[in-house]
């Protein structure tokens, strides 16, 4: 009996561990998925997943997937899943619907829809009111008052303090917390910045994620926000969220300070906040006050009140007293300046710039560096807390006597007409498009050649510009050209570079791009070279590298204005596109004179075996049989194989959206711009693409949230700065969706011609961005301009192997015939590449119409003529070449 009544309790034990394992079972519930940006498609990082106020929650992975386990027994079927990120909507699902989810389910979250009428369309730099440097927050580490983190299961957890301002308009530098122990490799945690006039954090202030990698174990860490651009005029509350722990260990405890104050903790992503009335973590940011005032002011957190058991080093260290290096450039009108003095005016150390007009000084906080130039004017800077580098511009030193403006050089400065009439005297003065000038009072180097100062041999026996200025001219070097019949291109400067640029003239006022070998040498009087970029830059790109301005004896004129004109279009030599299509592949050749689309599909079965591989084969066949055939089903067919054939082949794919544009249109285009955003996330030329696509597509809203994102995140720095060229083609298309007014757009949208009523918009796309090509656009006048994509804007930006491919122009008229011609110079493929132009007439009106054509630009270092473009009137179904 005793037997059996030992058997019947160890199945009594062993049911009932059953039951407890299987009640354990019951109760765990695992849902996985993947969250995505419900416009582009693209995975989310880091999103909050919990429950609200249960402390059962986590974030997603980078890649945009989470795997969330909890325990459903502790749950009813009023609590609610909560999916939020910043910046997107918050997406909600009830309790009983969590239980029925599939094993595996997508979120698409809902961008939040940003305000578009309060984005200012300007190239420019706004300027900045004065700044007067403040710290704020708790900065004392105190014994006893800590905030922590153990485990895993804290993803998600926050750590906030609220920070008490005066009510002023205010930046956000640094922010600063103390760490007293990190069991984990490193930690990455994100910055969450919230309104501080509610109860709890909820609203917060930043539209933009701020992430940080914690990798100290003991100390003090300081987090950069300045690329942010956060701007508060309140008090506000900051804190630090768990997104993810690295190595075996987890577990993170920040330093509290002894001083009262208000913290607000929860332990788990969606959980609640716990309110802390009388508890301060060691949170202290650098602010900016961005106006002056003489009234109440913030308490100043000086470092000598910080109290820890950390070395003074260590805190000196961290809060930038300690005596450290500050380096920069100086520059004189654009020009790094060598041999300007640099004197730390408290220590007393002096240093000069080098030839590349850099300094290193020692410096602290709080020194006043002083430059000086003779005879330039002195500038001081003070080094702040946040100073990493100082760059200065130096300015000519003016005084005002008895109204005469006499600059360093003690001379009266001439009018234009004294100029013209002392020029026949003056050998050191030039006439130029932009006015008269004489060498000695330019801010910069000119060299001014008389024709009294030819040398003999050359006047005797000169049969060009090159024989006549021979040896005579610094950092002077030629090219012999054998295309457009053996011209000679002449360089200036550059000698470092591996991709020169040759020189351009101005002749009698008048732009010449190429060597101008229609001069008579012996009439010849005057002529100047401009090399420095400050004396270029009225020039603009054009000018980028170089200007030899020549004055003949016959060329007796005075400049009215600044506006330098291009002439001499008979000098361009462009081959027609029937002579370009000679230099076709057989292929192409062949299947254009088929004519049918069986014959077309056995030309193509032919060549397929041997050149279906290759991007320019493929996107050449589609180029045919959609312009000839869209509607037959080998198109089709032809259309899915390449879209998965060459799916992460981002020139491909945008020479395939070109085609789609062009021949379809519809969603179809929109998800091939929505591949090439994801293959390109961090591009802005992608947010423009796209967001260009949607609203060309029927789908406006999305089209002006993708602008607005664009907006800003450039405001942000999440780019790098965008060049100008993009910058007027976003500007361009978001004022015409918002159909803002012209008097409110802050930069021209043409730099051709002046404004007009009737307009024509020219719009570049090329599909690879490493090829090279130079437009030019000649009007009805017969008057020449120049674009090149390695040398846009007033800056000379190069848009070569950056990631933007696109520009546009505006033509204004009623009357005339434009022309379109391009030098293509190649890419690093070798492949053709693929351009597309859009011209729009009535452009940003109701009788809007877009006419697209697309190019194969294959023949290097030739000019082609691509489009006549008669002003007040295009046929959409005008086919100006392939």
């Amino acid at each position: 009996m005793k037997r059996k009544f030992e058997i019947s309790r160890k199945l009594w034990a062993l049911t009932l561990l059953v039951i407890m394992f299987h009640g354990i079972i019951i109760g765990q519930t695992v849902i996985k998925g993947t969250v995505t940006d419900a416009d582009t498609g693209l995975p989310l990082p880091y999103v909050n997943i919990g429950f609200i106020e249960r402390g059962l929650g986590i974030v997603s992975e980078e890649d945009g997937t989470f795997n969330f386990s909890f325990d459903s027994t502790l749950l009813t079927e009023n609590d609610t899943l909560k999916i939020s990120s910043l910046a997107y909507k918050e997406y909600r699902i009830p309790f009983t619907e969590v239980l029925r989810l599939p094993k595996f389910f997508e979120v698409k979250l809902e961008p939040e829809i940003i305000s578009l009428n309060e984005v200012v369309l300007t190239a420019d730099k706004r300027k900045r009111r004065n700044k007067t440097e403040k710290m704020v927050g708790y900065s004392n580490v105190g014994k006893s008052k800590i905030g922590s983190w153990e485990g895993k299961g804290a993803l998600g957890g926050e750590l906030v303090t609220k920070i008490y301002v005066s009510k002023k308009e205010r930046q956000l530098n640094t922010f600063y917390f103390y760490i007293l122990e990190n069991k984990s490799d490193s930690l990455l945690v994100r910055i969450n910045i919230y309104d501080g006039k509610t109860i709890v954090p909820e609203r917060k202030l930043i539209s933009k994620n701020i992430f940080y990698t914690i990798k100290t174990k003991k100390g003090k860490v300081g987090v950069d926000l300045r690329p942010y651009n956060i701007i508060v005029h309140d008090d506000f509350s900051i804190g630090i969220e768990l997104i993810k722990s690295y190595g075996n260990e987890h577990g993170l405890i920040v330093a509290g300070d002894d001083r009262p104050g208000v913290s607000f903790r929860r332990y788990a992503s969606q959980g609640n906040w716990k309110r802390h009335p009388k508890d301060a973590l060691t949170y202290f940011l650098s602010t900016s006050l961005l106006e002056e005032s003489e009234d109440e002011e913030d308490v100043v957190l000086l470092e000598e009140n910080l109290v820890s058991n950390y070395s003074s080093e260590q805190l000196l260290q961290g809060m930038g007293r300690n005596i450290g290096m500050v380096s920069g450039f100086v520059f004189k009108e654009g020009e790094k300046v060598r041999g300007v003095k640099v004197q730390n005016l408290l220590s007393k150390e002096v240093t000069t710039t080098d030839e590349s007009g850099r300094y290193t000084i020692k410096a602290k906080v709080g020194d006043q560096l002083e430059f000086s130039y003779p005879p330039m004017q002195s500038e001081l800077r003070t080094v702040l807390e946040t100073t990493f580098a100082i760059n200065v511009a130096l300015e000519e030193q003016v005084f005002e006597l008895e109204e005469v403006t006499v600059t360093s050089s003690g001379k009266k400065k001439r009018t234009q007409e004294e100029l013209f009439r002392d020029y026949d005297v003056d050998k050191d003065i030039i006439k130029t498009s932009f006015g008269i000038y004489s060498k000695e009072s330019q801010g910069y180097d000119m060299q001014i050649l008389d024709e009294s100062e030819f040398s003999t041999g050359a006047k005797n026996g000169a049969t060009n510009l090159v024989n006549l200025i021979r040896g005579q001219i610094t950092g002077f070097a030629t090219r012999d050209n054998e295309l457009f019949g053996g011209t000679i291109d002449i360089y200036l400067r550059q000698s470092g570079s591996t991709n020169r640029k040759p020189a351009v003239y101005e002749v009698d006022g008048h732009i010449v791009p190429n060597f101008p070998n229609f001069i008579d040498v012996s009439q010849v009087k005057r002529i100047a070279v401009l090399s420095g970029m400050a004396a270029v830059a009225k020039y603009g790109s054009i000018g980028n590298a170089g200007v030899i301005i020549i004055n003949t004896k016959s060329g007796n004129f005075l400049p009215t204005n600044g506006n330098a004109k291009i002439k001499k279009p008979e000098m361009v030599k462009a081959i027609s596109e029937e002579e370009a299509r000679r230099n076709w592949p057989d292929f192409l050749k062949e299947i254009y004179a088929s004519k049918n689309i069986e014959e077309a599909q056995t030309i193509y079965n032919t060549y397929e075996p041997k050149y279906g591989t290759n991007a320019n084969f493929n996107i050449d066949a589609l180029n045919y049989f959609l312009e000839f055939w869209k509607e037959e089903s080998f198109t089709d067919q032809l259309l899915n194989k390449s879209m998965v054939m060459f799916k992460s082949d981002g020139t491909y794919l945008k020479s395939l959206a070109f085609l789609l544009d062009k021949y379809i249109g519809s969603e179809l285009a929109v998800e091939i711009y929505k591949k090439l955003f994801v293959l390109k996330s961090n591009s802005p030329q992608s947010y423009r693409d796209l967001a260009h696509a949607y609203s060309s597509n029927g789908m406006e809203a999305r089209g002006k949230n993708l602008y607005a994102k664009y907006y800003n995140l450039n405001k942000e720095g999440y780019f790098s700065k965008p060049p100008e060229a993009l910058q007027q083609v976003v500007n361009t298309e978001v004022k015409t969706l918002l159909d803002i007014k012209e008097s409110e757009v802050d930069i021209p949208l043409s730099n051709l011609m002046n404004v007009d009523e009737d307009r024509i918009r020219i719009l570049l796309e090329w599909n690879d961005d490493t090829a090279e090509l130079d437009f030019q656009f000649i009007d009805n006048n017969n008057l020449l301009s120049l674009w090149a994509n390695a040398n846009d804007g007033k800056l000379g930006e190069s848009l070569v192997s950056k990631g933007y491919t696109s520009k546009d122009f505006f033509i204004y008229g009623d009357n005339g015939t434009w022309k379109i011609n391009c030098l293509y110079k190649g890419n690093r493929s070798g492949l053709a590449t693929y351009l597309k132009i859009t011209v729009s007439t009535d452009y940003g009106t109701e009788s809007q119409k877009d006419a697209i054509h697309i190019f194969r630009m294959d023949i290097k270092n030739v000019n082609r003529e691509l489009l006549e473009i008669p002003l007040g009137s295009i046929n959409k179904s005008e086919k100006l070449g392939y």
